[in-house]
């Protein structure tokens, strides 16, 4: 059956913003499928466990509390790797439909900037998801010294693609201390501190904000870098 040339695509977002989400719900899948000793083995090397990392660094721990990293790879993996880690479908999906929505806009912005559809254009792309969810962790590690719970999930990516379309929106007028931006970024705070109120009685899960506006500043500063080295926009 010949395809109707005017008829939308069902994604609407660019082939590598759609794989990435594709992987998260992937990833998940593959998991729940494991044995629970084998996912209970995972989430001890992909997740984000803040005793763990305090413990490798020398902070005193309590009695009892998990073994610390036991070298620089596995204390900074989790960092990444929390991105593909998730607690359920919900929190996968949401993360995977968020991305899917913010992502487009902020690589068809990066495709401009360089001028095409180039390999380019991906990796700048990657390199802005994975340092807002690295930016989201540290976020959630300092938040919880020396003790708390553990982090899993992408929502620090998504949060600093979120803070890359304010920013982009604006194009060369968008700057991180404008009104507009500074006013968005207030009542991004100010929603992610009303999830984490009502997350738990609502959703049965706490809400790790601070990871969230952790990569939501760490996806403004590293977007707003970007827009000055490709078109010269002043901070």
């Amino acid at each position: 059956m010949a395809r109707n040339p005017g008829r939308p695509p069902i994604i609407n977002a660019p082939p590598l913003v759609t794989a990435l989400a594709l992987t998260l719900l992937a990833t998940h899948g593959a998991r729940i499928l494991l044995s629970e000793s084998l996912q209970s083995t995972l989430l001890w090397h992909t997740a984000l466990f803040p005793e763990r990392f305090w413990g490798w660094v020398g902070a005193s721990l309590p009695p009892g509390a998990p073994e610390p990293y036991s070298n620089i790879i596995a204390a900074m993996m989790p960092l990444f790797s929390i991105a593909f880690v998730h607690s359920d479908w919900a929190h996968v999906g949401l993360n995977a439909a968020m991305l899917l929505g913010v992502g487009k806009p902020v690589h068809d912005y990066l495709a401009r900037a360089r001028g095409s559809e180039s390999r380019r254009t991906s990796e700048l792309f990657l390199f802005l998801f994975f340092i807002s969810v690295a930016g989201g962790s540290v976020a959630h590690l300092i938040a919880n010294y020396p003790v708390g719970q553990a982090a899993v999930g992408a929502s620090g990516g998504v949060s600093g693609l979120i803070a890359a379309v304010l920013l982009g929106q604006k194009g060369a007028e968008g700057r991180l201390l404008s009104r507009p931006f500074l006013t968005a970024s207030a009542l991004f705070v100010v929603a992610n501190l009303v999830l984490a109120f009502i997350g738990p009685a609502m959703l049965g899960a706490g809400i790790a904000w601070q990871a969230h506006v952790g990569g939501y500043v760490a996806g403004a500063l590293v977007f707003r870098f970007l827009m000055w080295r490709l078109e010269g926009v002043e901070a």
